[in-house]
C-alpha cells in the first residue's frame, strides 16, 4: 500500500517559512557569505519548502510541483542540491532533500570560502601555505610527511606558478606545489587557482609525445609538429592537455603537405 501524496504549503505558508529562513539568515548566516536568493525564485521556493517540513525530507518532485505552481514554465527536475553552492546546510539522497542545520552553513562552503579568502589575503608564501592546508595545491601531498610516490622523501612545499607566462613575483600567480610536481610539470602547464591544469602553455609536452598509434602513415608527428606551431606554439596552443584532443583534433587541422 502506497502513501498518498501530501498536499503542497499554501503559498502563504511558503510565504511565512520564507520569512523565517530570511531572519535566520540575517541573524546567524550572513557573516559567512551564505547568500539568500529573493522568495519568489526558484530557489527561493526550495528553501522555504525544505524549510516548512524541516526536519523531515522532502521529495525533488514536490519541490519541483512547488515550483512550477508558481512559476510555471520552471524546469521539471529543480536541482536542489546547488543551495549547498550558496552555503545553505542541506543534505540530500535518493531523490530526498532535508533542512540539516538552518542556522549553520554548509561545511564545505565555509572550508572553500576560508581557503579563498586565505589565498588572497596571503602576504607572504607561509600565510599561502596555510590557506592550502600545508599540502601541494596539485597532488594533495602534506608538507613534511613522506611521499608514497617517492620513497622516504619527505615533502617541502615550493612557489609553483599558476601560468609561467605571468610575473613570477605576482602573489595572484603562485600556488604551493611539492618538490615532486613543481619539477615534473616545469613551465609546461597552466593551472587554475587550485592546482589543476587547464591548459598546456609550452609544446614541451608536444615535443615529448609519444609516436601516433591511431593515425595511418604518421610516423613519429611531435617533432615536425613542434616545427609547424613554433614561434606562435605557446599563443596557440593553449588548450587541454589530453592525447586524445592533440592527435585527433590538432593534427588533422593541419594542412597535411606540411607534415
Amino acid at each position: 500500500m502506497t502513501t498518498p501524496p501530501r498536499p503542497l504549503p499554501s503559498p502563504a505558508e511558503l510565504a511565512a517559512a520564507y520569512r523565517d529562513i530570511a531572519r535566520i539568515h540575517a541573524e546567524h548566516l550572513v557573516p559567512h557569505g551564505v547568500k539568500l536568493p529573493p522568495g519568489n525564485s526558484n530557489k527561493g521556493i526550495w528553501l522555504a519548502m525544505l524549510h516548512h517540513y524541516a526536519p523531515d525530507k522532502v521529495h525533488k518532485d514536490e519541490i519541483s510541483d512547488a515550483v512550477r505552481r508558481e512559476n510555471p514554465n520552471a524546469g521539471r527536475d529543480q536541482q536542489v542540491r546547488h543551495l549547498k553552492r550558496d552555503g545553505w546546510n542541506i543534505a540530500g539522497s535518493g531523490g530526498f532533500h532535508q533542512s540539516a542545520d538552518p542556522y549553520r552553513p554548509d561545511q564545505g562552503f565555509v572550508n572553500e570560502r576560508n581557503r579563498r579568502q586565505g589565498r588572497l589575503n596571503a602576504g607572504d608564501f607561509t600565510q599561502l601555505i596555510t590557506a592550502f592546508g600545508n599540502r601541494c595545491a596539485t597532488c594533495g601531498a602534506r608538507e613534511g610527511e613522506p611521499d608514497p610516490r617517492y620513497g622516504p622523501d619527505r615533502v617541502t612545499l615550493q612557489q609553483g606558478h599558476q601560468d609561467p607566462d605571468r610575473p613570477a613575483d605576482d602573489p595572484d600567480n603562485i600556488i604551493p606545489q611539492c618538490q615532486f610536481c613543481n619539477r615534473a610539470y616545469r613551465r609546461d602547464f597552466v593551472f587554475d587557482s587550485k592546482g589543476r591544469v587547464r591548459a598546456v602553455a609550452d609544446v614541451g609536452p608536444v615535443r615529448r609525445a609519444k609516436p601516433c598509434r591511431t593515425a595511418q602513415n604518421m610516423g613519429n608527428a611531435a617533432p615536425q609538429v613542434w616545427r609547424i606551431l613554433m614561434p606562435g606554439a605557446r599563443r596557440w596552443y593553449r588548450k587541454p592537455p589530453t592525447p586524445q584532443y592533440f592527435w585527433h583534433r590538432t593534427l588533422p587541422a593541419l594542412s597535411p603537405g606540411r607534415l
